[in-house]
């Protein structure tokens, strides 16, 4: 076949270009399967959303419960709030009550939520075409590890001794770094895994922080309805003020179900982190992979906003 001359030059370019795709396919070079990530970054945004709206009808329900109290004067000295020695932001009372707890364990979460979602965004950045510069990335990981940090506090949860505590593990900032530089796909699929304690490490935290809540919610609702029993037990006969006791621990039964039922899935979901972002990594390597675990963790932030909803139109039945 003979070659026109005006289309050599446009095949020599076609040609070219097909030896250029050719090279960065053999050379591995950085073209990953985007929507994972952006399905995980989009999973953890769901799931901070869930929370955020879950947690503020809980603290709601526990501040209304604490006005009784606090009228009566049995938490009065509790509800005073001082400064602590060294932060002009932050405060601290003598004997919390629980919706104190709750506020600040609320702050804590939003936290550890907020630097999990930009760890996805960070990630998706990584593995689309627009690559980060080392020094903006290693700005980054720095900025995101202290976030994490001072978490911990309003968490109520101290650090493992002789463990780091990291969005980003040393090991696998070094691995990220070393794949901005070489932008090879198979550079970013190992840093992914290397980075999987981390992560491990930071749902560890959400989960032990839940543990804690629950035991303060189950406190809280042990020294409540022993004292309704107590008067219903006392009022005796089927007196109105009986009935009117009754009413009440069953209202405080109903709820006290309810907000285990919101901390149970936040638990869930902190134990589905991990195993998501394993898959993350799995799903880099091999696009033909699915990514159902990312997609429940997405449904469990679906979930507790469904909670929140069906809570939230409850309280406002009652005002």
């Amino acid at each position: 076949m003979t070659v026109p001359e005006l289309g050599r030059p446009m095949l020599r370019h076609m040609v070219g270009l097909l030896f250029v795709m050719l090279t960065a396919v053999g050379s591995g070079c950085a073209t990953v399967s985007h929507p994972p990530f952006q399905q995980f970054a989009e999973a953890v945004q769901q799931l901070r959303t869930g929370m955020d709206a879950s947690l503020s009808v809980v603290y709601d329900a526990t501040r209304e419960r604490a006005l009784e109290d606090i009228a009566g004067g049995t938490a009065l000295t509790a509800a005073l709030l001082t400064a602590p020695p060294n932060d002009p932001f932050g405060w601290e009372s003598s004997s919390p009550p629980l919706f104190l707890t709750v506020a600040r364990f609320r702050d804590g979460v939003h936290r550890l939520n907020s630097s999990l979602v930009d760890y996805a965004g960070v990630l998706s950045q990584l593995a689309s075409p627009d690559l980060l510069k080392p020094e903006t990335f290693t700005q980054l990981a720095t900025d995101l590890n202290g976030n994490l940090r001072t978490a911990l506090p309003a968490l109520g949860v101290t650090a493992p001794p002789n463990r780091e505590i990291a969005i980003f593990s040393t090991v696998a900032t070094a691995a990220f770094r070393a794949y901005l530089q070489n932008k090879q796909r198979s550079g970013l699929i190992e840093a992914i895994a290397k980075n999987q304690d981390a992560i491990e490490s930071a749902a560890g935290l959400g989960r032990d922080a839940m543990a804690l809540t629950v035991r303060a919610v189950r406190s809280e609702y042990d020294l409540k309805s022993t004292a309704l029993a107590n008067a219903i037990a006392s009022a005796g006969g089927a007196s109105e003020a009986r009935r009117a006791k009754a009413r009440e621990l069953l209202e405080l039964n109903d709820r006290f179900v309810k907000d285990l039922s919101v901390l149970r899935t936040m638990h869930q979901s902190y134990a589905s982190i991990p195993a998501a972002h394993r898959e993350l990594a799995a799903a880099a390597a091999d696009p033909k992979l699915g990514v159902a675990t990312i997609r429940r963790l997405y449904e469990e932030g679906r979930d507790l906003q469904r909670l929140y909803e069906e809570l939230a139109k409850q309280d406002a039945k009652k005002k």
